[in-house]
């Protein structure tokens, strides 16, 4: 399916975004025009009117998200669904704000349930640390191209494991966003659009100090870069898909459960948590806006209440002694 919009359909998606724009953050309208596009086109294919569409209408949308396969057997993850569906109903929000609609059908439809889990895009301190100690060593490659991308992913890993931040905050940053004398990181326009502070490890801004004074100048020689003013002189797209196709390649070659760069973020919010961190202290380094959000790293699946109860129960089965603690 194509996003191309009919004429009609593309004035009020036109309307709608001007009315947006001051609401939300950069990212933010990136991803909301993004979802308005592909929403509308699907009405406009199934030959809908959103101005009259029905209820029913709304759950035929909702059950096409939930089987529309994005890859072969690989279906729309229920957050995505929710981003979808929120997008949908903010449209038709609008549409009654407008006096275009009496009603907005998407009020009436119940979300599917969000699991309360931690996502398993994490890794564990062991496994991060083999993973970065991996990409620490971008001269390994033989071919001169290969360091550069290791280089590079070697930068925004150490980086991103370092501040918590969102792939696309990091690559909405400029050099003079960075204090590394006080390892401080100035977010001018984080999610929500609200400007925040982050922090650096001591070795994280030794690694951006060399990337700043040698590194970021090698990798952007003889490329002409839309983004040139960036830290790291993309957008967020293409920086995901450099960072996370040799995340692929690295975590398959050393048998480590593969990560996208959003995992640095997961990983750190879980090894913090487990080393003992205040809960609030994280929700600030991880740029929470509430507390409940941050409370996601203290659930743990069952295989980790298996490994505890194996460890620790005092009749745990013992090779040389038997059962511990038996009669």
């Amino acid at each position: 399916m194509g996003y191309t919009l009919s004429v009609p359909v593309a004035d009020l998606y036109d309307e709608f975004l001007a009315l947006e724009r001051p609401r939300v953050s950069a990212q933010g309208f990136t991803s909301l025009s993004g979802l308005t596009r592909r929403m509308l086109a699907w009405f406009d294919a199934e030959e809908l009117d959103v101005c009259t569409l029905a209820i029913t209408d709304a759950v035929r949308y909702q059950a096409w998200l939930s089987e529309h396969e994005t890859a072969p057997g690989a279906t729309i993850a229920t957050g995505t669904m929710h981003n979808y569906l929120k997008t949908a109903r903010r449209f038709f929000d609008f549409l009654v704000a407008t006096e275009r609609r009496a009603t907005n059908p998407f009020r009436a439809l119940r979300f599917p349930r969000l699991g309360e889990h931690i996502s398993r895009n994490v890794l564990s301190e062991a496994q991060m640390g083999c993973l970065l100690r991996e990409l620490a060593a971008f001269d390994a490659p033989a071919i001169w191209y290969e360091r550069e991308r290791r280089y590079r992913v070697h930068v925004l890993a150490e980086f991103l494991y370092a501040t918590g931040l969102r792939i696309a905050e990091a690559c909405s940053l400029t050099p003079a966003d960075l204090d590394l004398g006080h390892r401080l990181v100035r977010l001018r326009e984080g999610k929500g659009g609200k400007p925040r502070a982050a922090f650096l490890t001591a070795y994280a801004a030794s690694v951006m100090e060399t990337y700043l004074a040698r590194g970021r100048a090698a990798i952007m020689r003889g490329f002409v870069r839309l983004r040139g003013d960036t830290l790291f002189g993309a957008d967020k797209a293409r920086v995901a898909a450099v960072v996370n196709g040799e995340l692929s390649r690295v975590c398959l070659a050393l048998g480590l459960p593969v990560i996208t760069s959003h995992g640095f973020r997961h990983s750190l919010g879980t090894h913090l948590l487990r080393a003992g961190c205040d809960m609030r202290h994280i929700q600030v380094i991880l740029g929470h806006e509430a507390l409940g959000t941050t409370q996601i790293y203290t659930h743990v699946d069952k295989d980790d209440l298996r490994r505890i109860l194996d460890a620790y129960h005092p009749r745990q089965w013992s090779p040389r002694a038997g059962i511990a603690g038996a009669p």
